[in-house]
Order: C-alpha cells, then sequence, then structure tokens
C-alpha cells in the first residue's frame, strides 16, 4: 500500500508539472502572438511614414524639373503631418516597449522601428529644404547652370526614391538581398553627387556673379546627398534588427 500510495501521488505530481508546462506554454504563445501583432501594428504606422516621404521626394522630382512653386509649398506643408507620422510612431513603440517588456530580438526590432521614424523624418525635412530652394531658385535670374546639372539633380532624386521603395519591401518581407541592394543604390547618387558638385562649383568660379542660382542648386545637390546616406542608414538598422549585427556600406 506505502508502494502504491508513492506511485499514486508522484503520478499526480507529474500530472500537475504537465498542466503547469502546458499552462506556460500556452501563456508564452499568447504573449508571442501579442508581440507579434504589435510589430504588425508598428510596420503598419512605418509604412504609413513610409509612403508619405516617398510622396514628398516625388513631388519634388516635378518641382525641381519645372521650378513649380507651387509644388513646392505643397512640399513643405505636407512636412507637418510626417513630422506628427513621425511622433506617433515613436510615442506607440515607447508605449509598447513599457508594456510588454519586450528582450532579444524583439526589443531589437521596435528599437529598430524608433530609429527608422527618426530616419524618415529626418528624410523628409531634406525634401522640405529642397523645396524651399527650388522657391529661391524660382525667383532668382541666375538659371543657365542650374538648368544643365537639373536632369543629374532629378536623377539622384529618381533613385532616392527606389532606395525608399525597395528597403520598405525588404523589411515588411524581411528580406536581406531587398535591403543590401538598396543600400548599395548610394552608390549611384554619389557618382551624381560627386559630378554636379564639380560642375557646380567651376561654374561659380567662372562666373563673377549672378551665382545665387548655382549656390542654390549645391545645396540642393547636398540634402538629396544626405538623404541618400539616411536611406542608407535605414537599410543598416533593419539588417541589424533582423541579424543582430552591425552591416555598413
Amino acid at each position: 500500500m506505502a508502494v502504491s500510495g508513492y506511485y499514486d501521488s508522484l503520478w499526480v505530481r507529474i500530472k500537475v508539472a504537465k498542466e503547469d508546462l502546458t499552462m506556460s506554454k500556452t501563456a508564452t504563445v499568447k504573449a508571442a502572438s501579442k508581440m507579434d501583432q504589435n510589430y504588425e501594428k508598428l510596420l503598419e504606422m512605418t509604412e504609413t511614414l513610409s509612403l508619405h516621404t516617398i510622396g514628398a521626394y516625388k513631388k519634388t522630382i516635378e518641382a525641381l524639373k519645372t521650378l513649380d512653386a507651387q509644388t513646392a509649398l505643397e512640399i513643405i506643408k505636407e512636412d507637418d503631418e510626417i513630422d506628427a507620422l513621425e511622433e506617433d510612431l515613436i510615442e506607440e513603440a515607447t508605449v509598447m516597449i513599457v508594456r510588454s517588456q519586450p528582450v532579444a530580438s524583439d526589443l531589437r526590432k521596435i528599437l529598430m522601428i524608433i530609429r527608422l521614424a527618426h530616419e524618415y523624418e529626418r528624410i523628409a525635412d531634406y525634401a522640405e529644404k529642397i523645396a524651399e530652394y527650388i522657391i529661391l531658385i524660382k525667383e532668382n535670374d541666375s538659371l543657365e547652370h542650374y538648368e544643365k546639372n537639373v536632369d543629374k539633380l532629378a536623377a539622384m532624386l529618381v533613385v532616392i526614391v527606389s532606395m525608399l521603395e525597395l528597403v520598405f519591401v525588404g523589411l515588411k518581407e524581411e528580406d536581406k538581398v531587398k535591403i543590401k541592394e538598396a543600400a548599395r543604390l548610394d552608390d549611384q547618387i554619389d557618382v551624381l553627387y560627386e559630378e554636379v558638385m564639380a560642375s557646380l562649383i567651376q561654374h561659380i568660379r567662372v562666373v563673377d556673379g549672378k551665382i545665387f542660382g548655382t549656390a542654390h542648386a549645391i545645396l540642393i545637390n547636398k540634402y538629396i546627398e544626405r538623404a541618400g546616406d539616411h536611406t542608407t542608414n535605414i537599410a543598416e538598422e533593419i539588417l541589424f534588427a533582423l541579424k543582430g549585427r552591425r552591416y555598413s556600406f
């Protein structure tokens, strides 16, 4: 009887342990599912921010080619909305960290979203600055050399749009190949940047006076180059979140 009672007691303890383990696994699965849902929400908000930023650059291409002051003013006005989207995204991600206490890869992903929000906002700021200089160029009568380089400037902006589109697809699909491809597109921007800068600086040396249109074009060239760098930063942040180690392009 004593032996029988011992095994009965042992069986009960094993059964309780199994139930506890099952409950623990269920809780873990539910927590993981909730975290996935939260992350998907952050991705949706990031996509909205990305689309608005891409939209700003598409408008910038149009305004740059035609010196359309009205479109430039729209870009400047819409930057406030992008700022608000950045703030909302950072707040949502911060609240998620406080409530869910994520660790390891989950924490890296949420921190990545916060960093991406900053990068998108900065990239959009460059579009706003470019728009401001487009208006100044429109008001200035020194346009000859600006017009000689506008096609290259527009080509740089097209690459920015491609980078932004590709890097977000890479993020959404967790496709490291697309993310790296987006980052490497920055090399095209760097080449065009050097060509345009050399051309514009030479023009300033040659022409004594009426340099404002050229000076503004130099700043536009620099802002586009910086936008490419920040888009590369986005790619590097995503790769770190996905793989746990830093990449530098």
